[in-house]
């Protein structure tokens, strides 16, 4: 590797520990190198607006984001706290069931757990609290439950990854189903302990009349996950068509079914994913320059060889990629994670033959912890923010609900075929 790729790295490192915006320090970064190695400035530009930034696929991101909002404003994550709450709250848990059984029906509809925690977990929170739950107890399952909303199909994560890899994204959709429902039973089981060990009141169970109206009331919310991926195995709407059909129902919804949101709320709705949706591609852009910076380093090529010649276990090698993931989430937002890391370590899964579509689950899965991880998660500062409590305290209260989590990631690594099986069975690949 060259002196220009040493310093590049170096001045990217240093601008974001200083908090300088990720796409800002790639583009600074970048500088040095192509001055350096005596590469045009003006191929920065081309480099910038070539390759995945250009993909159709990649319009899916911002259509699902937008969907997601509209869920929110539409007041839906209510309906699905008040059917969740009928369905399972009789449980031992009670609203502790009901929060995981709530962010697994959200996370079809949003596909974003930062979505999660904002806008069910308000309604999550003041539930559990009326109730008399602890708020560390109530905190800790809502930021947990979130990490449902980037496995659970549609997924913008995977929509990213996607674009980077070269996976189908209905594959990677379809892949989630069973991770998603396997988070969700080892968080029900956790929480169960706690309850029992607590001892929670149990509620009584509702009567046939009051399942019929829950579901009543909630059934077309349901139906978008449906919609969307009926859509898409029936070869009907792409990807990102889907996600354009999503926007248009969710917006329906909101505004002329559950008449809850207003044309100011809608056009705020669509400011806010904007402004999103902007920074996440700006740092595409950028990565790019990066990504060309990398390739003719040939570091890939280079990490490829290094893990070959120390000759470790498929296993070890893969536990080391997700612990470098898991470390560098703590610093990194997942949007960006997935757009800078993947296109290093893709060819070390691939190395040591992986599968590609089995590590897309699991390096989500695995990002997404990072948003709950200090110094720098999101999901803690918008957890705190929601709860009251300070960051520290919220840290602690995620605590005792990463065991299931961790333990879902080691089985889907041993036993990929978690991810694999469902893909291979509805779309044979």
């Amino acid at each position: 590797m060259s002196t220009a790729f040493l310093i590049t790295m170096g001045v990217f490192v240093a601008s974001m520990v200083i908090g300088v915006p990720i796409w800002v320090s790639i583009l600074l970064a970048s500088f040095p190198y192509f001055i350096m190695e005596e590469v045009p400035i003006s191929a920065v530009t081309s480099v910038m607006v070539s390759g995945q930034i250009t993909s159709f696929i990649l319009l899916a991101f911002p259509l699902f984001s937008l969907a997601g909002t509209f869920m929110n404003s539409g007041n839906i994550s209510r309906r699905i706290f008040d059917f969740a709450n009928v369905n399972v709250g009789w449980m031992r848990g009670g609203l502790g069931q009901v929060n995981i059984v709530a962010s697994l029906l959200f996370a079809g509809m949003s596909g974003s757990a930062i979505a999660d925690i904002s806008g069910l977990g308000r309604v999550e929170l003041k539930g559990m609290r009326e109730k008399g739950y602890d708020m560390e107890f109530s905190t800790g399952i809502t930021l947990a439950s979130s990490v449902l909303g980037p496995i659970i199909p549609p997924s913008t994560p995977m929509i990213l990854y996607s674009v980077s890899s070269g996976v189908s994204v209905l594959s990677l959709f379809v892949g989630g189903f069973i991770p998603g429902l396997l988070i969700a039973a080892a968080l029900m089981i956790r929480v169960y302990l706690i309850a029992k060990k607590r001892s929670y009141p149990v509620e009584k169970p509702p009567t046939l009349r009051e399942h019929l109206k829950s579901w009543r009331d909630v059934s077309l919310s349901l139906l978008t996950p449906v919609i969307i991926l009926a859509g898409m195995f029936a070869g009907i709407v792409t990807p990102t068509e889907a996600a354009a059909v999503a926007v248009i129902y969710s917006f329906l919804l909101g505004v002329f079914v559950y008449r809850e949101m207003s044309w100011r709320r809608v056009w705020l709705d669509i400011r806010e994913s904007a402004i999103f949706c902007t920074n996440t591609y700006a740092i595409i852009a950028t990565s790019m320059v990066l990504s060309f910076i990398m390739t003719r380093e040939n570091v890939g090529n280079a990490l490829v060889h290094l893990v070959q010649a120390w000759e470790l276990p498929r296993l070890a090698v893969i536990y080391m990629l997700l612990f470098i993931v898991l470390i560098l989430g703590c610093f990194i937002e997942v949007s960006a994670m997935i757009i800078l890391i993947l296109p290093i370590i893709m060819p070390i899964v691939d190395a040591v033959d992986f599968s590609p579509l089995a590590f897309g689950v699991i390096f989500v899965l695995t990002s997404v912890l990072g948003i709950l991880t200090p110094p720098f998660g999101l999901g803690l500062f918008v957890g705190a923010e929601i709860s009251g409590l300070d960051f520290n305290r919220t840290f602690r209260a995620v605590l005792p609900f990463a065991p299931p989590l961790v333990i879902v990631i080691i089985l889907m690594t041993i036993f990929p075929g978690i991810v694999t099986f469902l893909p291979e069975l509805l779309l044979g690949v």
